[in-house]
């Protein structure tokens, strides 16, 4: 089969590499879309945060969106047949100790992170996967969304985390594909109001486009004053970080209500957020944490997607074979895009 793999820093190719073979718990699948994320950029490029701490290790096939085909199925695996269509999670847990019982299994010091930590993923033509992490989606739902369930599991994982109701003004802090279907997921939830803050005019568009009640341009706009009109005098209820700019995450939490909710869900790289007032967050009693990966919600977001109640195709803006990996790459660290997936 062919597989893109990455050696290094800056050093990728498509190469020939055995089809995987799967144990008794394990499906193998023909992968048929996998999407570009800022990770896999990020470990291309040698700066993402795992590697560089030294949590992961070179070589390593990326790719953790995808959608594929059931092959073969091992014999201890029931629940999948042929032919389904089926999407893999993202953090693979030991299943034995104390946080994964707890179902905390994206924190389990045992786990594998696909395309990332210590498993390989799909940028391949094939994948081996364990059933218990594997969820089947209907074969209606488009390759290209089927694929960004788990970016929409992420986006999920941060709107349950900040308890969106259709009580709350919600501005988002980021225009990509997260802060993108973080619109979308909150849409979902009935928000009452969503902004999103973002720098890139074609991102501000989507955002328009996907239902954004106001969008502000961080690069032209007074942020606050533009938060504030659209909430008639008063700030957002929650606020949402999804860009992994230090200064973003710092107006996330200075132009929240007194009493909001702020969850941040990008990675910083290392960088340190500027001009930040701990006074600011006690005084006015602002809830701050952050949201990890997409554990033990998956059923629930195939079933939004299923539902066309969050179509994650919409925001998808390239579609490449897998032997133009590095033109989508490129796309993807440019930002001359939104979502590129890999199709196979």
């Amino acid at each position: 089969m062919k597989r893109i793999r990455v050696e290094g820093p800056n050093q990728v190719a498509l190469e020939d590499a055995d089809t995987p073979q799967i144990g008794p718990e394990d499906v193998l699948i023909r992968v048929r879309a996998t999407g570009i994320c800022g990770s896999d950029v990020a470990i291309v490029h040698g700066h993402m945060p795992y590697f560089t701490r030294g949590l992961a290790h070179y070589p390593v096939t990326p790719g953790h969106e995808w959608v594929g085909e059931v092959v073969a199925v091992g014999d201890a695996v029931a629940g999948f047949d042929e032919g389904d269509h089926v999407v893999g999670e993202c953090s693979v847990g030991c299943m034995a100790c104390d946080r994964c019982l707890a179902g905390n299994y994206h924190h389990c010091e045992h786990r594998t992170e696909t395309g990332i930590l210590n498993r390989d993923g799909a940028f391949a033509e094939y994948i081996g996967f364990p059933s218990l992490f594997l969820h089947r989606i209907d074969k209606a739902v488009d390759l290209k969304a089927a694929a960004l369930v788990e970016p929409t599991a992420v986006a999920f994982n941060g709107v349950k985390a900040a308890d969106i109701s259709p009580r709350d003004y919600l501005a988002i802090h980021g225009d990509g594909p997260i802060g993108l279907l973080i619109l979308m997921v909150a849409k979902a939830f009935g928000a009452k109001k969503v902004a999103v803050v973002g720098a890139t005019p074609s991102r501000l568009a989507m955002a328009d486009k996907l239902g954004a009640d106001i969008v502000i341009d961080a690069t032209k706009d007074d942020v606050p004053a533009a938060l504030a009109s659209a909430g008639d005098g008063a700030l957002p209820d929650v606020a949402m970080e999804a860009s992994g700019v230090p200064a973003a995450a710092t107006m996330a939490i200075n132009t929240v209500s007194p009493g909001g909710r702020v969850v941040v869900q990008g990675l910083f790289d290392g960088r340190a957020m500027p001009d930040f007032d701990m006074d600011h967050v006690v005084i006015n009693e602002i809830a701050m944490r952050g949201a990890l990966g997409s554990p033990n919600i998956w059923p629930d977001v195939i079933a939004l997607i299923e539902a066309g109640r969050v179509d994650p195709a919409a925001i998808v803006t390239h579609a490449l074979p897998l032997d133009q990996f590095e033109a989508g790459l490129e796309t993807a660290s440019n930002r001359d895009g939104i979502k590129v997936v890999v199709t196979q």
